[in-house]
């Protein structure tokens, strides 16, 4: 396949904004009175709810928001290298607080990795508490400003219209914040995010979604990862036919027989696009490893591995003493990290958010019905069903030496210099060298690494390798290695990084 050349033509995008929150929280709501707002009726590009995209302008700058049915769909639009959205409006009721879709909703917010804005909806109603929903929401990691945090809160009342000018205010200053990850090029390869496909009567398989990067024409063949077809019509949020679309556009597209997936990415037929971070984690599959780097500022500490978990128990006591246990696993460099934990039986979402934070799930207790089973052999998802406490510990510290056993055999050589000496005959300098991972053989092809600059100051071969006074050809992890170089290299310094290439 050819892959298509970029340009330069880089422009700024409208974000593309979505809802998510406990249900009866008020998201349909919100996206009503965004519509039925003055701004719709006095500036151009109104909203629709035709297409499940829609786009608002506010002070000449467009909005685009997805219609998202739940958390479901959401995170199978990144499951499957959507990304999404831009930013994540989290809609939490002022009288009812912090429930558990609103806990599932940050946890699905947080892993998308995109800036949160709080909505505290429902102000007008008796019994709202503004203050006891931004304590509930720092409590659940959500740390709003005022609260020990800087993400922005607005109190709205969207039946009253109350606030929504302010909403719309904090998305456009967000996404001015952000404005290095909100480009696009109508030059570029064009993607088209699905947001969701169905048989219309006459009018065929219609397609609606949003073009994220490049332009969409009339007539373009174009395909997705199972279906292909030839645009014989565009239609932007408003209904009206166009002959393209640019970069943030909400489109239907006619002329697919079959219908794409939601979170499917749409491109020009033949063409390769340029494999994103997000789309890479999707074809490595379910890989649990991840790497965190800790430590304070301007310090550089070495990276953790990390076991990601979603975690199902049967009832509370039991998950907050798993949920404590497993806190408390660490073997050597790596440790857990719970990306979900709660009560009931396994869901679909819960295969979905281990797809896209790549985890594995732990089910305590609970039934995994058969149709959940095949969704996560199909996403390549692990489940592991227990019904004791002591017994699942020590598998979870076993895939915790396992991540680390994964990691370093992926690792060639790795090693630090920790003496430096001259050998009185020949003058040659030695390295003498810690093994820190994979191993090192005479004849590697070798880096020397400084003050963890990418570049290495030097390129040589392994000459000879010593331990003790014993000539050896391998050294492995663990071992404290003399080392010569071809060609010689007397400029090395302590703490340099020998890395095989």
């Amino acid at each position: 396949m050819k892959k298509q050349t970029k340009k330069t033509n880089v422009q700024y995008r409208p974000p593309i904004v979505t809802l998510m929150g406990h249900v009866d929280h008020g998201k349909t709501s919100i996206l009503d009175a965004i519509r039925e707002s003055g701004i719709t009726k006095t500036e151009a590009g109104g909203i629709t709810q035709h297409i499940g995209a829609y786009t608002v302008v506010k002070d000449g700058k467009k909005i685009t928001f997805i219609d998202t049915p739940g958390h479901e769909a959401f995170t199978k639009m990144r499951a499957r290298g959507g990304a999404a959205a831009d930013i994540v409006i989290l809609v939490v009721a002022a009288d009812d607080g912090v429930m558990p879709q609103t806990k599932e909703a940050i946890m699905h917010a947080k892993s998308a990795n995109v800036p949160i804005i709080v909505a505290i909806n429902k102000i007008d109603l008796e019994g709202a508490d503004i203050l006891r929903v931004k304590r509930q929401l720092a409590e659940n990691g959500i740390a709003v400003e005022g609260f020990g945090g800087d993400i922005v809160a607005a109190p709205i009342s969207a039946t009253k219209g109350t606030g929504i000018n302010d909403l719309l205010d904090l998305i456009t200053l967000v996404a001015e914040m952000n404005q290095d990850v909100l480009v696009a090029s109508p030059d570029d390869s064009m993607q088209f995010l699905v947001i969701e496909s169905s048989h219309k009567g006459k009018s065929g398989v219609v397609v609606s979604g949003i073009v994220k990067n490049g332009t969409l024409h009339i007539r373009d063949n174009v395909e997705s990862k199972e279906v292909k077809a030839k645009v014989k019509a565009i239609k932007d949020s408003s209904g009206n036919r166009i002959d393209f679309a640019l970069p943030g556009d909400a489109v239907e597209i006619l002329g697919f027989t079959d219908m794409p997936e939601v979170g499917d990415i749409v491109h020009i037929e033949g063409v390769t696009l340029g494999t994103t971070k997000e789309e890479k984690e999707v074809v490595e599959g379910s890989t649990v490893i991840v790497e965190n780097v800790e430590g304070n500022e301007g310090e550089v500490t070495k990276p953790k591995k990390t076991l990601n978990l979603v975690i199902r128990a049967d009832t509370v006591g039991t998950l907050e003493a798993i949920v404590a246990s497993v806190g408390k696993l660490n073997v050597e460099d790596a440790s857990t990290n719970i990306l979900f934990s709660g009560t009931g039986e396994v869901k679909e979402s819960d295969i979905l958010l281990a797809s896209t934070g790549r985890a594995i799930v732990v089910a305590f207790k609970v039934k995994v019905s058969s149709s959940v089973e095949e969704m996560a052999k199909t996403q390549k998802i692990i489940i592991r069903s227990h019904e004791i406490i002591y017994e699942m510990l020590e598998e979870l510290e076993g895939a915790l030496v396992g991540v680390l056993e994964i990691e370093e055999a992926k690792v060639k050589g790795n090693g630090i210099i920790i003496e430096k000496f001259v050998l009185p005959k020949s003058n040659m300098v030695v390295a003498g060298t810690l093994v820190e991972a994979g191993k090192f053989k005479v004849n590697n092809r070798v880096g020397i690494f400084r003050d963890n600059s990418e570049t290495p100051v030097f390129i040589a071969r392994i000459k000879t390798l010593h331990i003790g006074t014993k000539e050896v050809d391998i050294a492995k992890k663990g071992d404290e290695v003399g080392i010569l170089f071809k060609p010689e290299l007397n400029q090395i310094e302590l703490d340099d990084k020998i890395i095989v290439l």
